[in-house]
């Protein structure tokens, strides 16, 4: 039998490394200033940390705090909090890739979101970032002949997301997949420029009609006066909202658990959390007026309305008096992608499998010459390389299978001559699910 050319395993430009992460703990937070002007003067601190849509590695608030990241200071304190929401959540050092740029760009002077920061932000983290935190204060919703609709921005998103995870029922072959959790402007529809801010919780389109399986909207934030005078000091006064809480549940939690775990996620687990609302309802700039339509205004059934229309809520549980938890981990879509965890799960299967084929580079891979197909044999090597990495990596802290059931195989009829590629065949059942999640991994030859 005869030697094929090599594997490319880099059709993705600037997703290849030489080493992968398997840590699902690693998160990330993109602040997009692009509503903002002049935002680095009197800051020169932060400037020469951040200036340019630098990415910058940090393990702690305190070296945020060194690289002028202050309470009540860059971008009016809102960095500092979520930062310091994070750490306090995870409660010790933990990596944390932080980064700011305009995400906007202007077309017939409409403002259109632009978040390929994203992928520069993966690029400088080599890969190891699993879901990145977006902080910006461009709206979600428009009007929509007198309904709200939606504006540009979760469509970017998911763009954003698929170039570096691929396209669903699509071969792929990245090994930088990664999940976006997005704190918005809740607080006024797009284009509105009255004074006086008024948005209803009871009137929120429908999310998971977007199929948007790469994005997570959080709604909410703590209702403290803290939090109220930095939200008035924002564009639209756009809610200061809880990424850093829900970027330190993905750290908490392993990737087949729901952020939402009521075992490990009590936001208010040191008495910080005390005052959940949902942000916006009816506000101005006199905060004593103001109507953050707190959680305690909205009955479960409207809280499962909410739910049921893709948004992750602050609520609360009759049976754990006192205490905070996100509503769900569902992402924007039905199916098998429609949660965080399966999401999770998957980005880290995909790492496992690339780390697997990437030796294959400039290697052979022999082909059966009379069907033109690959070899049973190399097949086989192929396979049992892949599974025993699965069963070595999918595991958590706890040395627990993070699959109930899993079948990876490379499929025997891959044409090499014909297709000049190969095909890795996936089945997994998450956790706690009887549903099988199919997906196809495919790798290029060259050379053929």
């Amino acid at each position: 039998m005869a030697g094929l050319g090599t594997i490319t395993l880099d059709s993705l430009k600037n997703t290849s490394y030489d080493s992968f992460s398997f840590d699902e703990s690693i998160c990330g937070i993109l602040f997009d200033y692009g509503l903002r002007t002049a935002v680095f003067d009197d800051y020169p601190v932060a400037e020469s940390f951040f200036k340019d849509n630098q990415v910058q590695l940090i393990n702690n608030l305190e070296e945020a705090e060194e690289m002028g990241l202050l309470e009540n200071g860059f971008m009016n304190g809102i960095p500092h909090y979520h930062i310091k929401q994070y750490y306090d959540f995870v409660g010790e050092d933990h990596k944390l890739y932080i980064s700011f740029a305009s995400c906007i760009s202007y077309l017939n002077g409409n403002v259109i979101p632009d978040f390929s920061q994203i992928q520069y932000m993966q690029q400088e983290a080599k890969g190891e970032i699993y879901q990145v935190g977006v902080w910006t204060e461009q709206c979600i919703w428009c009007d929509n002949n007198g309904e709200y609709g939606f504006t540009q921005l979760l469509g970017e998103l998911q763009t954003q997301g698929e170039t570096l995870c691929g396209i669903r029922n699509t071969p792929s072959n990245s090994a930088s997949a990664l999940s976006v959790i997005l704190n918005c402007c809740t607080s006024c529809l797009y284009g509105d420029n009255s004074s006086r801010k008024k948005v209803s919780f009871k009137t929120l389109p429908n999310a998971i009609s977007l199929d948007f399986h790469k994005v997570m909207v959080v709604l909410g934030q703590n209702g403290t006066d803290e939090v109220h005078q930095m939200q008035l000091q924002n564009i639209n006064y756009t809610p200061v909202g809880m990424i850093g809480f829900a970027l330190a549940c993905c750290t908490m939690v392993p990737a087949e658990e729901s952020i939402g775990s009521l075992l490990y996620c009590n936001l208010n687990k040191d008495d910080n959390f005390q005052s959940p609302e949902l942000g916006f309802g009816d506000l101005t700039d006199n905060i004593k007026d103001n109507d953050y339509s707190s959680i305690e205004d909205v009955n479960q059934i409207r809280r499962n309305i909410i739910s049921m229309a893709g948004y992750v809520l602050p609520t609360t549980y009759k049976a754990k008096e006192a205490a905070v938890y996100l509503s769900n981990d569902q992402c924007l879509s039905e199916g098998d992608y429609k949660s965080l965890a399966n999401n999770r799960v998957i980005h880290k299967l995909r790492r496992i499998i690339k780390s697997v084929m990437l030796p294959y580079v400039e290697g052979n891979v022999e082909m059966d010459p009379n069907t033109g197909k690959i070899a049973v044999y190399d097949a086989a090597l192929i396979t049992n390389a892949l599974n025993e990495r699965a069963d070595a990596v999918l595991v958590n802290s706890k040395g627990q299978a993070q699959v109930s059931g899993r079948i990876i195989e490379v499929d025997l009829d891959s044409n090499i001559l014909e297709n000049d590629s190969i095909n890795i065949d996936v089945r997994l059942v998450p956790a706690s699910s009887s549903d099988i999640i199919n997906f196809r991994e495919t790798y290029e030859i060259e050379g053929s």
